[in-house]
């Protein structure tokens, strides 16, 4: 197992996309399978199930579809600023909870950090990946490497892992 492999993590709509695709698929096979499986003339109650199995299984697959490829294109998007990026040294502005957001009951931290280009002189803002704990009194420095995109400053990888102890947790 590779230990040096960098966490993206999902967002809410990668979440929502894996769990919407996958049931979608299935109401729609089962709407698809129930229309060819009708034997002769069925009555307008059978094809009208048809209909609302097929169709909300249409309706769930494509938001699930379009959920993941959102999330997916976030991911590559942080990817290629890591891969083919360069790196600053940025600020370690606060340790929030993402009230927005609820995962078993509990809301994840994110870690916000704030560099300002000397060449412009514009501060731009990122936000690490969702942590599940507040990480405010375990980080080894106060900056923290952010990886940005060549062509596009927007986007930004918080390299979190730099600046955080390996951490296990018990239960």
């Amino acid at each position: 197992m590779n230990m040096n492999r960098k966490k993206y993590g999902w967002t809410v709509y990668g979440i929502v996309g894996a769990i919407f695709a996958p049931i979608g698929l299935g109401f729609t096979l089962l709407g698809i399978a129930l229309w060819v499986n009708r034997a002769g003339h069925r009555p307008k109650d059978y094809q009208m199930l048809c209909a609302v199995f097929g169709g909300m299984g249409i309706l769930f697959l494509i938001l699930g579809i379009l959920f993941l490829s959102m999330d997916l294109r976030r991911r590559a998007r942080m990817r290629r600023a890591l891969e083919g990026g360069y790196y600053v040294m940025a600020k370690i502005t606060g340790v929030h909870p993402q009230r927005n957001v609820s995962i078993n009951g509990r809301h994840p931290y994110v870690v916000e950090c704030c560099y300002t280009d000397p060449a412009t002189g514009i501060a731009h803002v990122y936000f690490s990946r969702y942590l599940n704990m507040d990480v405010t009194d375990m980080l080894k420095s106060d900056e923290v490497p952010v990886y940005i995109d060549r062509m596009d400053e927007e986007n930004g990888y918080v390299d979190i892992d730099a600046v955080l102890p390996e951490i296990r947790i018990h239960r």
